[in-house]
């Protein structure tokens, strides 16, 4: 056991790595040429990053020790119940508490709330934990009753974007960035362990394909909860955040990691005694699991809180108060495009894609489609701080082509392209490039508030034109290969 640990830590050491260092590099030479950092926060900053790729690394190897292993065996266990009640109350739950863990919209909350100083990060995560719950539930009865994807994403978003068009236009890019930031490590291996596990009630042939798409269904109950929010809930005025010192900082975050796993190690030790029974060797190393994820996450919102989000603010307001602020839509490319072809996340995903299109849609081809989509997603958002235009000039667009596309899309590349809708708004994407547009937005003038959120759900977007153009693609050149033969 303890080898195979080691094994996955090594593996998620590499990944972290390759993930971390290119951006890590790139604000080092942007610091030392073009746009200065503040004196002695450079050092910082390449002091914490090592802190962050432990911390990263930790918490991933946890993830794949305990975290994921826990909801392929509670899956399991609740469709070995065959009771539909217990399975939709057991997802629920398991969709909130699962999503209060979820360090993406831990950062993206602590931003919301610095930024913003009206919306509380509190309210602001709990009301998307509900919506996730909600929707996962939903994307559950959906398999049992057979009823279309494509229908539930039709309706869905139709809802979404007419709620967003009734509450204030502060809550709807953070609505929006709200759906990226839940489908992280945490949530993801949960929510596609319970869709396996439900999908084996039925055991027809179509079982295993409607396995796909919980994540893309689970992604629009956080919107629709934060457009609720911002349709009934009063605004009030929140003092800024106040600087502390680092033991105070440090402490703080420790209560908060450990208020928000404690709930999900409370899941798993209820079913562990009521129906799943796991020897004492699996339990261990579940536990194990749990301590890595624990320590890891420690040390990886301090990093972020202490350096990584104040240096991503730096570098953008250095951009924005010079000359050369419109560089930074090159910059927001090449950023993106770094993150995109550095997440482990979108490897797998390529590899899947490969897969279920029997080879035809080659994994570097979706690699340098997706890299390339996002990088212009982000260069996009910067270019909206620099000109101050609306987000619903890029949501309506792209959503509406996402949609659009459904028509002439396989159903199972559909279901996959929602799916990777989170993917690519990793833990990077929340920290540092969000960080960057505040930045920016601040040195141009600008309102943070208004002009920066939205870099996030731009991202979460991407793969789903990108996915679903190479699926058409796919079934348009399967068709011409039908025809020859």
């Amino acid at each position: 056991m303890l080898v195979s640990v080691k094994m996955f830590f090594l593996v998620k050491l590499r990944e972290t790595a390759l993930a971390v260092l290119p951006i890590v590099l790139l604000v080092a030479i942007l610091s030392l040429t073009v746009a200065p950092l503040p004196k002695g926060l450079l050092v910082v900053f390449l002091r914490d990053s090592l802190l962050l790729i432990a911390g990263l690394t930790l918490f991933l190897t946890g993830a794949e020790v305990g975290i994921m292993p826990s909801g392929s065996y509670i899956g399991s266990a609740l469709t070995r119940t065959r009771k539909l009640p217990v399975i939709l109350v057991s997802g629920f739950i398991i969709g909130f508490i699962i999503t209060i863990a979820e360090p993406a919209l831990m950062i993206l909350g602590i931003q919301v709330e610095d930024i913003t100083g009206s919306i509380r990060s509190g309210p602001l995560v709990a009301a998307v934990a509900l919506g996730t719950g909600v929707f996962v539930t939903l994307a559950m009865a959906r398999t049992v009753f057979q009823i279309p994807l494509k229908l539930v994403f039709l309706v869905g978003y139709v809802v979404v974007f007419f709620l967003a068009s009734q509450t204030i236009p502060l809550f709807v890019a953070i609505a929006f960035d709200s759906g990226g930031a839940t489908t992280g490590p945490m949530t993801v291996p949960f929510i596609i362990a319970l869709g396996l596990g439900i999908a084996g009630v039925r055991s027809d042939k179509n079982a295993e394909e409607d396995s796909f798409g919980y994540i893309g269904v689970a992604s629009i109950g956080p919107i629709m909860a934060v457009c609720f929010l911002g349709l009934f809930v009063q605004q009030t005025a929140v003092a800024p955040v106040q600087e502390s010192d680092t033991v105070v900082r440090l402490g703080t975050i420790i209560k908060n990691v450990a208020t928000a796993l404690t709930p999900l190690g409370a899941v798993v030790f209820f079913f562990q005694i009521t129906i799943m029974h796991l020897p004492p060797r699996q339990v261990r190393r579940i536990a194990i699991g749990f301590i890595y994820t624990f320590v890891g996450l420690v040390l990886f919102f301090y990093s972020t809180e202490h350096s990584f989000i104040s240096a991503g603010k730096a570098l953008g307001f250095a951009f924005g108060t010079s000359s050369i602020a419109f560089y930074l839509i090159p910059l927001g490319f090449l950023v993106g495009a770094i993150v995109t072809c550095a997440e482990p996340a979108i490897w797998l995903l390529a590899e899947q894609v490969e897969e279920v299109s029997a080879g035809n849609v080659r994994r570097h081809i979706l690699l340098v489609a997706l890299a390339s989509g996002v990088g212009f997603a982000v260069a996009l958002a910067m270019a909206r701080v620099i000109f101050g235009f609306s987000i619903w000039y890029l949501l309506i667009p792209f959503y509406a082509l996402s949609l659009a596309l459904m028509a002439v899309c396989p159903k199972l590349f559909t279901a996959i392209a929602f799916d990777s809708g989170g993917v690519a708004s990793g833990p990077l994407s929340s920290t540092f490039i969000l960080a960057l547009t505040l930045g920016a937005s601040a040195g141009l003038g600008g309102n943070p508030a208004m002009d920066a959120f939205g870099l996030i759900a731009m991202i979460a977007v991407t793969p789903i034109v990108s996915i679903q153009l190479l699926g058409w693609i796919y079934a348009h050149s399967a068709k011409r290969k039908e025809e020859q033969q």
